[in-house]
């Protein structure tokens, strides 16, 4: 099928049912692009709204394997209904895609003002595939609006995942205009479609010099071939002290290594180091302990949460703690953090996949809510921490708090939900020799102060009283409920479909009575 490429949009029909099937894009006869798509146009079930703007004024053929007969549907501009984001299992105040797939976050930067996040996304489906960067801006963390496709696979690969760094000294020497470069550093990954071949992964660059509106690939990529096989996922940090520039990269195995450079294009390996049983989408950051400016550590992630504190020089990480474990749970996964913050705030905030697959709609999964991390000590031991960014408490409404408030055993307290979105901080005294059981919406949270632990949806966490208090957090929205546990140091995210059938807060205590300090609910406001 041959057509010119006149309008922004290409109209494609698909059928989860349906076969998969191979889009090809050929110019000249040449492929320039191709996709793995379940294109239906006897039983369509939804519709995807593929940019091609890149291709505008070209004459393009069309081919698909197997093949079918192609209908050339065209459209300049999204209808309606797609901008308002529909769907009864939307999140609230979590960020999803308007239609597609998504999943890691990529390339986090802040910049003139707005929080950038980048994410793996699937531009004509609602299953993993056709590795493309989606992007979307924010002013405050809790708005987002999309920008659309920022990185289209090539002949290197696929767009996997990676990271942002702003290049404010022009070591690069790609500044044109007045913005600062923007670099996106991403792992191209060969061989995951026609295009790319025979081609392995290896670790590219793209650059914007106009604020972050429009990106293009580095003329000399790739910075870094292939050395191991599915070595991904760069994170690019400047270590000040040492005027290096560092990138941590995932391996293989359970193997990170780090590179070193001074200009951010040429970069020599440093050092390999394990991550216990962690693999992908390293993060690496430094976190003063206990706030304390005069003991700055560094932290290393996996993209599984497990974590390790130590000291670096700019060259080597040596660590100083055993591999430990944040997150509880299986649904948040390769989280990273935001680059560039003003110092000013000086916060090292992070966002996560919720891989939590959300069932018959246009879009699948969402990101975790934005926390920010910090380094505490507990008993001599130092921990990595999350907690929800304060931004929240602007789409708080209806705030309701009790204090020192009693649970008899076998008794259950009660209270109404009419909203369907929350946010809800527990703390109980540490004289509990009891369990409790908390419900919402339908999902039960167990909570064993015998044990020291937290049971959920199969998953289980530690619980144990800090400074003679137990202090829970649950953030409650559509798809998902986020359960921050005694000042973050271990965190839940449970994928679930709140049944608001169920719409009541409850605590039942078993055994003994319960003691609790403070309760405080607070209802939110849908973000789109």
């Amino acid at each position: 099928m041959d057509f010119l490429c006149d309008s922004r949009y290409l109209v494609l029909p698909t059928n989860r049912h349906a076969k998969t099937k191979r889009l090809e894009f050929y110019h000249n006869d040449k492929l320039i692009y191709d996709l793995d798509i379940k294109l239906d146009y006897k039983l369509p079930e939804q519709l995807f709204y593929l940019d091609v703007s890149r291709f505008m004024g070209m004459n393009l053929a069309l081919k698909s394997a197997p093949c079918i007969d192609i209908e050339v549907q065209k459209a300049e501009n999204l209808p309606e209904d797609h901008l308002k984001y529909p769907g009864k299992y939307k999140p609230l105040f979590h960020f999803t895609s308007n239609s597609g797939w998504i999943n890691d976050p990529n390339g986090l930067y802040f910049y003139d003002g707005q929080y950038h996040l980048f994410y793996q996304y699937n531009p004509v489906g609602v299953q993993w595939g056709n590795m493309h960067w989606g992007h979307a801006v924010s002013n405050d963390l809790i708005h987002w609006l999309e920008k659309g496709i920022a990185l289209y696979p090539d002949e290197l690969g696929t767009m996997f995942s990676g990271s942002a760094i702003v290049d404010k000294d022009n070591v690069t020497a790609l500044k044109e205009g007045q913005h600062d470069p923007i670099l996106l550093y991403y792992t191209a990954a060969g061989g995951t479609s026609l295009l790319s071949k025979d081609k392995s992964f290896t670790q590219c660059l793209a650059f914007s010099v106009d604020g972050g509106n429009s990106f293009k690939k580095y003329h000399k990529n790739p910075l870094i071939p292939n050395i191991d096989e599915g070595n991904r996922d760069p994170k690019i940090i400047y270590h000040a002290e040492s005027g290096n520039y560092v990138m941590a990269l995932y391996m293989i195995g359970n193997d990170f290594a780090f590179f070193s450079s001074k200009d951010l294009l040429n970069w020599e390996l440093k050092q390999r180091i394990s991550l216990g049983d962690d693999w992908e989408c390293p993060d690496f950051y430094p976190l003063p302990v206990d706030d304390d400016v005069n003991c700055v550590k560094w932290v290393l992630t996996g993209a599984s949460d497990r974590y390790i504190v130590g000291s670096f020089d700019g060259y080597e990480f040596i660590p100083e703690t055993s591999v430990k474990k944040l997150q509880y749970s299986t649904k948040s996964y390769a989280s990273q953090s935001w680059s560039n913050i003003c110092k000013n705030d000086g916060r090292r905030i992070r966002i996560a996949w919720n891989r939590f697959e959300i069932p018959d709609m246009h879009f699948n999964n969402s990101m975790t809510f934005p926390c920010e991390m910090s380094l505490k000590n507990y008993s001599g031991e130092v921990f990595l921490c999350a907690n929800p960014v304060h931004e929240i408490e602007k789409i708080y409404r209806n705030l309701y708090r009790e204090l020192d408030l009693k649970i008899q055993a076998s008794c259950e307290y009660t209270y109404n939900l009419n909203g369907m979105a929350y946010d809800i901080k527990l703390v109980f005294s540490n004289d509990c020799s009891s369990s409790v059981c908390i419900s919402a919406f339908g999902l039960d949270i167990h909570c064993d102060f015998i044990k020291n632990e937290i049971l959920c949806a199969g998953d289980t966490a530690p619980m144990i009283s800090v400074e003679g208090i137990t202090d829970l957090r649950m953030l409650i929205d559509v798809n998902a409920t986020e359960i921050f546990i005694n000042g973050g140091k271990a965190f839940m995210c449970i994928g679930h479909l709140q049944d608001y059938n169920l719409n009541k807060f409850s605590i039942k205590a078993t055994g003994n009575d319960i003691e609790m300090r403070s309760l405080e609910i607070a209802e939110l406001n849908g973000i789109y």
